[in-house]
């Protein structure tokens, strides 16, 4: 019995430190029959996750998996957790990443390997782990936004801006899309007079504005030093959009009056392609600038 205890102890300690809990279901009653070191990742113990499911184990089937999922997981990776599932019921193991809770706690992401058990062919047990990978994702993010944004603004950088845009255009061909230049004007000469970190308030600034502006489902990046690039998706309205660009125009930042010019293309009636959308942006923002006019649409220069 000693060595029992000993070894359920030595179990628990190394279970806390990878930051694991087990868990184990019996598939033909429907019931979690074991649930250990949850603690450690959602904050209650296993004996309440194992009350609190209990009552599911009366369900039909189908009944069943959707309050486990519902108890368990988030929304968006029910999907994964269902395929998962199917695996098991055919006697296959499965490993897959989800958001996870329990017992009303946050939602933690979580790497989960299911193993079935099976009697006769017939899969009668799961047994499972569960492994904290929040770091990992945390890691992962931050890894992927330095790679995809602009390390001054927080704006998406030139590369991944296109490709982004790129994706959109493919994906919603039958939607109206806009592209959208934007120059501050005579910023050499801002930052001659007055110095790059005054330059770079207005930097700053105006990024800001531009992506308050827009919807979080347009696509917003910095494109060189001082241009700015915006692909408006599935608008109906030109009046609307009219209205949100003139507001960017002209800014006041500490004290200072930055003006800005503005070309814009349509997809896919001034081009179907990213170059072509570009290319006509970038001539209605060069007839911006020399007409003073600082709003110029493609359109309006045929």
């Amino acid at each position: 019995m000693d060595e029992i205890k000993q070894y359920k102890e030595r179990l628990q300690i190394a279970l806390k430190a990878a930051k694991i809990c087990i868990f184990e279901v019996d598939l033909l009653r429907q019931l979690y029959t074991f649930f250990e070191n949850a603690e450690v990742i959602f904050g209650i113990s296993g004996e309440k996750i194992l009350k609190d499911v209990r009552p599911y184990s009366q369900l039909d089937p189908e009944s069943y998996r959707l309050a486990v999922s519902e108890y368990f997981s988030h929304p968006d990776d029910m999907d994964v957790i269902e395929g998962a599932f199917r695996h098991v019921l055919s006697g296959i193991p499965a490993t897959y990443e989800a958001r996870m809770k329990a017992g009303g706690s946050e939602y933690v992401w979580c790497r989960v390997d299911v193993v079935p058990i099976l009697e006769n062919g017939k899969p009668v047990r799961m047994v499972g782990v569960i492994t904290d990978i929040r770091d990992i994702k945390e890691k992962t993010e931050r890894l992927k936004n330095a790679i995809h944004l602009d390390n001054f603004t927080g704006l998406y950088n030139k590369g991944h801006t296109i490709a982004l845009i790129n994706q959109v255009m493919e994906q919603r061909q039958h939607e109206k899309h806009a592209l959208v230049v934007l120059d501050i004007d005579n910023f050499k000469n801002f930052n001659d007079q007055y110095g790059h970190s005054e330059g770079d308030k207005i930097i700053l600034t105006v990024s800001q504005h531009i992506k308050k502006a827009f919807r979080k489902s347009d696509i917003v990046g910095r494109f060189g030093g001082d241009e700015f690039i915006v692909f408006v998706q599935d608008f109906a309205n030109t009046q609307w959009l009219r209205g949100k660009l003139i507001q960017l125009t002209r800014l006041e930042v500490d004290g200072y009056v930055c003006t800005n010019s503005i070309g814009v293309a349509f997809f896919p009636q001034d081009g179907a392609d990213f170059n072509v959308l570009f290319k006509n942006a970038d001539a209605a923002l060069y007839h911006a600038k020399i007409e003073k006019e600082r709003l110029i649409f493609f359109s309006e220069m045929q």
